[in-house]
Formats: structure tokens, sequence, C-alpha cells
């Protein structure tokens, strides 16, 4: 009953527009008036129970990068059910004016915000990569985040991801994870650390 006044509230305001990223404001002010409030629990209920559409795209956005901000750990399972969810252009982005457009976490606000709860992050999001229930997108984006969290020793993000693969389980799921430790290593292209990736990919060893 709460969450459904939460979600009633929050869509009444979530098409008012934002001001300009001159005055200094955050990208999403103004996209979720009604959800302003609302504390880091009832935005995750709210994640957990919404089926995003065009109506409650804004909201949905606007909770996912509030409870980035907040390295709210509690809400990384509706996080990871989100990692397919495309924000609405900004007013910028509608003029052509892009901030990152080449980052998954730019366009998928989930994956950034998984990004930033980082260590918390990592079991949920390694189960995401390995599941065969998930969409090619949802996978696609969880080795984008599983990458960013191991930003700093990647060889060993690629290695935990083939070491996944060679426990026991399905063959669906093991070739889904195989494929992931190769996806991995794009994120290893023009550093120092990719023949370390590419070993990694192979044999597990970083």
């Amino acid at each position: 009953m709460r969450l459904a006044r939460i979600v009633t509230v929050a869509l009444m305001f979530c098409c008012v527009p934002y001001g300009s990223l001159g005055q200094g404001q955050d990208r999403f002010d103004g996209w979720c008036n009604g959800l302003t409030l609302a504390a880091s629990p009832y935005l995750a209920e709210f994640l957990t129970e919404v089926v995003p559409d065009e109506k409650n795209s804004r909201c949905v956005t606007w909770a996912i990068h509030r409870l980035g901000n907040e390295r709210y750990a509690p809400a990384v399972s509706a996080l990871v059910k989100l990692l397919d969810f495309h924000r609405p252009p900004t007013e910028e982005e509608k003029m052509g004016f892009f901030l990152r457009p080449s980052l998954v976490g730019e366009m998928f606000p989930a994956a950034e915000s998984l990004e930033q709860i980082g260590e918390g992050a990592k079991a949920e999001v390694l189960r995401a990569i390995g599941s065969d229930s998930v969409s090619a997108i949802t996978r696609r984006n969880a080795v984008a985040v599983w990458m960013e969290v191991y930003k700093y020793e990647r060889p060993k993000g690629v290695a935990l991801l083939k070491l996944e693969e060679n426990k026991p389980g399905t063959a669906t799921v093991r070739q889904k994870l195989k494929i992931a430790a190769r996806m991995a290593v794009k994120y290893c292209i023009g550093m120092p650390e990719q023949p370390a990736c590419e070993t990694a990919a192979t044999t597990g060893h970083f």
C-alpha cells in the first residue's frame, strides 16, 4: 500500500522538465519530483516493482541514479533487473549534445549505479552474466559493470569469468560465461594489460 502511494505520486511528477546543466544541476534534477523525499529503501522497492514504460521512465531513471549516488547496496538486485533499461534522452541530448555516448553507464543508468556500488554488486552481477534467462543487453551491460569494478586489475576480472565457466553447470550457462570472458577482453584493448587479459580468457590465469 505504501509503495502504491509512492508510485502514484512519482508518476504525477515524472515528466516535469528540469533545468540546464549550465546551472550546475545534476543532469536528472527535476525528473521525478514525486520521489525527491523518498528514502532509499522506498526507492529500491519502487524499482523492484516497477515495469518501465514511456510514462514512468524518468522516475525510473531518477531513482536508479539516486541509489547509485548513495551507493545503496540493498538495491543491487533491483538494479541488475534493470540493466537493459535504456533511459530517455535529456533535453541536451535531444539537441544533439551527448556527454559520454560511448560509455554503457551513460545510457543504461543501472550499469552506472552498479559501478558506483562496486564491490557490493559483484555477486549479483556475476549471477546475471551466467544466467540463461536474462537478455543479451543485460548480459553485455553486466560484463561492462564487472570490468569497471575490476578496472585496476582487469586480467583478474577476465580470469574470474573464465574460472566461473569451468565450474559445474549446464552447457548453456557455461557457454554464456565463455562468451562473457571473451567479451571482457575488449575492456583491455590498447592497454598494457591486454596480453594478460587474453591469456586469462583462455586459461583462467592472470
